[in-house]
């Protein structure tokens, strides 16, 4: 497989068809699993230490910064005056989580089979691509890539649960050694897994494949094919980390004023209005990020199952 004809093609098509960057952007949101991190706690001053008073939410020997602690104390206060009130706010936020989540994973499928719809029909030659059109082209793969999440997710639960005792009794009984052998293994599993998620949309969106029939073509593709894919996946897993270390810099740097005493007053100001505008950037940069990714992928299906024939010129005597 040429490389670099399926990196640069795939870099052309996002940036011609700039309707795929609204796709990437829905994208994102099956891709981004991460789970944000607070700060770290320090043994100087701007901390508090709580301490089992007897009360709902106290905890012992917990450090917290000094405006957490204050939000901690305000929070404790009004459940013990309004615990009723608190409740139904809580199971109010539950509900608006839980309705972001499927609305995230909604987004996130319709992203990823845009993407790859969108890229597969660039490569064979359309000229125009826009939001409708690639909307209505994904619709017939909606609810099989939805489908194959909704079994991605059963599975990791099941596979977890099966694995989780005996994982833990390994790393016991041999005092922790066990893990020398069993993250390397658990990269390498973590990483065929993905690429087998990456060449299934595609099996789905490009071969109009049911979900069990584009699982089996993904697997023979990658037992056949192996190294082309792994490039690929090594290829595209370190840009993107490299692209999101770099866009969360800046957030880094919003979130070190909320480590002062600045957060209590114009450095709140300053960071949540930075964070504001940031946040289109950085939502942008992850669109066009992903976009290219999925057409990366798509390409790399498309060019080990119909390789590229060279075009052959007849030459006429006269």
């Amino acid at each position: 497989m040429n490389y670099s004809e399926v990196f640069s093609k795939a870099w052309k098509i996002v940036w011609k068809f700039k309707a795929l960057w609204i796709f990437g952007i829905f994208s994102s949101c099956a891709r981004l699993n991460s789970g944000g991190g607070g700060g770290s706690s320090g043994g100087g001053g701007g901390s508090s230490h709580l301490i089992n008073s007897g009360g709902v939410f106290a905890f012992p020997n917990v450090v917290l910064p000094k405006q957490v602690f204050q939000w901690y104390l305000q929070f404790q206060n009004a459940w013990d005056t309004e615990p009723w009130g608190v409740f139904l706010i809580l199971l109010a936020v539950f509900f608006v989580v839980m309705a972001l989540v499927v609305l995230s994973l909604f987004l996130g499928v319709l992203g990823r089979v845009g993407v790859a719809r969108g890229a597969w029909l660039a490569d064979d030659g359309e000229e125009k691509l826009n939001f409708s059109r690639i909307y209505n082209e994904s619709k017939p793969y909606f609810w099989r890539v939805f489908l194959f999440f909704l079994l991605l997710f059963a599975a990791s639960i099941a596979i977890g649960g099966l694995v989780a005792i005996p994982l833990l009794l390994v790393i016991v009984f041999t005092l922790g050694f066990g893990l020398l052998f069993l993250i390397p293994l658990l990269i390498v599993v973590s990483f065929a897994v993905k690429i087998l998620i990456e060449q299934t949309i595609v099996a789905i969106v490009g071969e109009d494949l049911g979900v069990f029939a584009a699982i089996e073509r993904a697997w023979k593709l990658l037992v056949e094919k192996p190294w082309p894919q792994v490039v690929v996946g090594l290829a595209t897993s370190i840009g993107e980390m490299a692209v999101m270390f770099v866009l969360i810099i800046p957030i880094f740097l919003i979130s070190i004023f909320f480590q002062t005493d600045a957060v209590i007053g114009v450095g709140a100001i300053i960071s949540g209005a930075g964070f504001v505008l940031y946040l289109p950037v950085m939502i942008l940069a992850s669109g066009i990020l992903y976009t290219y990714i999925g057409s990366v992928w798509a390409l790399t299906f498309k060019r080990l199952t119909q390789p590229l024939v060279p075009a052959v010129v007849e030459v006429v005597a006269e």
